[in-house]
């Protein structure tokens, strides 16, 4: 099947892992795509994510290249002008986005009604108060949708919360967006068997792949992880912001 990707030219962008090459151990994988000279706000989470995710999808695709930091513009009119990805994957099957919470030690649940939006809240373990935190799942949904828009109509975006950390309990009934580390190798397999199939979004050649990753570093930019912030503080210190964590 022939896609808008694949009637693009190819031209080389960036140094690909895994393409003509031996491929890379997880933990390799992982320090250079994220450079321990990175912006100092990076956490250990997203660390970890990205060696989980390598672990993971390495076996099932020939090629797996990891965005750490995906910064796009938003829409006209966004509260926050710009949007972030803590990991954008592009693999065979698509682009893979994940906003990653470095909770641990902890029960995350929902309070739901019909009458509301759900609101979350993070209780540690061995206290009995909870606080309340920002919806995961509806921020990096917002996000991708927006980032979808941007992006060929028959490119796979699809994205997931992944919680990396051990001892996380979650608690009730949650979105199926929502991850753990043991949930990993069943997302990959089912991302390369929904390529294969003619029902589903056609596979990426190395072209098609090659064009989304130029796509994604085109809509970056010049935007930085530091200008995000600066946005994201602007938005908090307006009157009437909701400042949950």
């Amino acid at each position: 099947m022939t896609t808008a990707l694949h009637k693009v030219p190819a031209r080389p962008v960036l140094t690909l892992a895994g393409h003509g090459h031996k491929k890379p151990d997880p933990a390799a994988l992982a320090r250079r795509a994220c450079s321990p000279d990175s912006e100092p706000a990076t956490s250990a989470a997203t660390t970890l994510a990205i060696q989980q995710l390598a672990a993971a999808f390495q076996p099932a695709f020939g090629r797996m290249h990891v965005l750490r930091d995906l910064v796009i513009p938003m829409y006209e009119g966004s509260a926050v002008p710009t949007a972030r990805f803590d990991v954008a994957l592009v693999c065979e099957a698509g682009v893979y986005l994940f906003e990653v919470k470095g909770w641990r030690n902890a029960v995350v649940y929902r309070k739901t009604s019909t009458q509301t939006v759900p609101r979350w809240f993070l209780r540690q373990h061995g206290h009995s108060l909870a606080r309340e935190v920002k919806d995961p799942a509806w921020q990096c949904g917002r996000k991708t949708t927006h980032l979808r828009s941007l992006m060929p109509s028959d490119l796979r975006v699809q994205y997931f919360v992944m919680l990396p950390f051990d001892g996380v309990e979650l608690e009730g009934v949650m979105p199926t967006v929502v991850i753990t580390p043991q949930d990993l190798p069943y997302i990959a397999r089912v991302a390369r068997n929904n390529g294969r199939s003619e029902q589903g979004y056609p596979m990426l050649d190395n072209a098609a792949i090659d064009r989304t990753l130029q796509l994604l570093t085109d809509l970056q930019g010049e935007l930085t992880v530091d200008d995000h912030m600066r946005n994201c503080r602007e938005r908090t210190a307006q009157p009437g912001a909701l400042k949950l964590q």
